[in-house]
Formats: structure tokens, sequence, C-alpha cells
């Protein structure tokens, strides 16, 4: 409409009314990622990447009784373990980790960076073997949330003949994927050159809320490695460091295990006042970094003190 030969400005109404667009299609979420509500997202994440809240405390050995006692009337089973059909109430996780030649991400955590990553092989069995099923995670944690990408490999990828300074490459010319996730797992290990560092292996009681399946209370116990392994396949010799991570605790001696929070949203209020009922000690140390601190070598002492008044020999 012209006034006076003049265009008329348009209403607000009539500008919201031009530019309103129709709704993008919102592709159907599969049942297999989520079983009980579709979430209104534009397409479905994958199935092997998720982002959490992770809680850690030393839990001592002749409390763990006492611990299952207090969150049993409010936790289920691991529901994976009830569908596995075959009794357990626990299982076997055992991981390779890949760190550089100067140990760069135990260095980022032992001087506490916010940000950091590492890059670990990973199977729920006692030990690696060419009908193992395993899978490459990389796991970021910025102070207390988690993010975790998987990265599929085939049946069989495993083989006793794969030199281990080609193992990292190895695994991931032959992912399923060659996402973005492998990209970046591609990246981390040129500009690192990462390695095989430790293998550590422990056992994992595993128990969900009934509330919120989504809160999960781990408790790993005992917990073995090896550094620098001359070889992952079949059964390697360990060395159990539970009976060392109290160096966490200003050396006080006994047995720990690792007891995990992990939650999409909040701790439950419940869940909260268990561990102030029984004084647990929140720790942000890592299975790898306490399986390096105990059994990487190093001095252990300074011995010019002691042979100060020995002389010339």
């Amino acid at each position: 409409m012209k006034v006076g030969g003049l265009h008329e400005l348009p209403t607000l109404r009539e500008v919201a009314r031009r530019t309103r667009r129709e709704p993008r299609p919102v592709a159907q979420t599969s049942d297999a990622y989520y079983p009980e509500v579709a979430e209104r997202r534009v397409a479905p994440r994958a199935p092997l990447h998720f982002q959490r809240i992770e809680l850690k405390y030393f839990l001592p050995y002749r409390w763990l009784d006492h611990f299952v006692e207090r969150v049993s009337r409010r936790t289920n089973v691991d529901p994976y373990l009830v569908r596995e059909g075959r009794g357990r109430t626990r299982y076997p996780v055992t991981s390779l980790y890949f760190d550089s030649w100067d140990l760069a991400a135990w260095e980022e955590k032992d001087g506490g960076q916010f940000f950091r990553r590492k890059i670990r092989l990973r199977t729920y069995e006692e030990e690696f073997s060419e009908q193992t099923p395993c899978f490459l995670e990389i796991k970021r944690r910025l102070d207390a949330v988690v993010l975790k990408d998987r990265i599929g490999l085939p049946a069989g990828v495993l083989t006793d003949d794969i030199p281990l300074a080609r193992l990292l490459p190895y695994l991931l010319e032959r992912a399923e994927d060659q996402d973005e996730t492998a990209a970046e797992a591609s990246m981390m290990r040129g500009w690192l050159n990462l390695q095989p560092s430790a293998i550590v292996r422990y056992q994992r009681a595993a128990l969900v809320a009934k509330e919120d399946p989504n809160t999960r209370i781990t408790i790993d116990h005992d917990i073995q490695g090896v550094f620098r392994p001359p070889t992952i396949m079949g059964t390697v010799p360990m060395r159990g460091v539970d009976n060392l991570i109290a160096t966490g605790m200003n050396a006080i001696s006994g047995k720990y295990a690792l007891l995990e929070i992990k939650s999409n949203n909040v701790i439950p209020s419940w869940l909260h006042e268990v561990i102030q009922d029984m004084e647990l000690a929140r720790t942000a140390y890592s299975k790898y970094y306490l399986v390096v601190l105990a059994l990487r070598p190093g001095v252990a002492e300074d011995c010019a003190a002691a042979f100060a008044d020995e002389g010339d020999l």
C-alpha cells in the first residue's frame, strides 16, 4: 500500500507472517537407541556417544558390603548383566591405554589440567584375544564432565603378529566407521606418536538407580596393571595395585576400591547422604594414573646423602 507515493511500513504481525517457516521434518528416532522415550532431535546420536557427570571416591574394602547394603533398596543390578543371563553380578574390564613416550596424558592428569583426553582399547573380558570383542574409545574430561566416543572394531581384528608400535594405526585403518571420532584419534596419534603404555584390568560391580536408570554406580576392585607391556594378547602377568592406591589418601594403609557415580543430571539425594554418612573421600585419580604411578620405574630416593661419607672407592 502506498501513502503519498511511499510504501507504508508493514506491521510486526505481517513481518512475522512472511518470515514464518514450515517446521523441519524430524527423522524418526530408532527404538534401538531410545526404547522408552523418543527424544526430540533432528537426528539421533550414535549409540556409542554419550556425555555425563562422573564422580570418583575411594572405598575401603572393609566397607564394600556395607555400602552395597545401604544402596541395595534403591538400585538394581546392571540390566546388561540381567539380559546376559549368566547370573553374574560383576564383570571384568581390561583396557590398553595409549600415551606418548614421555606420558603426556599421564602428566596432564598429574598436573591437574582442566581439559584432557586419552585413547584406550577396551574389552569386557579377562584378556585380549582374537575372539574377544573390543573397541577403541576416546575419553575426554572437562572437570567432572566426561564425554566418550567409541569406535567399533570388527570381530577378530586382534592378532598375535601385530607389532605394538603399529597397533593403533592398524586398528584405526580397520575401524567400522571412518567418522569424526576416528579422524580425531588419528590426529592425536600423529601429534603425540601414541604407543601402548599400560594395561589396566579390574573387576566391576555395576548398579543402576531404580527411579533413574541413567544414574549408574560402579565399584572397581581387584585393580591390576602392567606398565609398557611387551605384548597384549593372551595372559599377561600383572601386578595388583589395590593396596597401593592409598597414595591418594595421604598414605593411609589398606586396600581400596574405586567407587564411580555416573549421571546425566545430578546425584540423587539418597546417594549423596550415603557418601556423607560413610565419609568417603572424593578423588580425581583415574585407574590408569594409579597404575602408572605405582609401576612406572623411577628413582626411589636420593642416594647422595647415604654415600656422602663413604669417600672414594
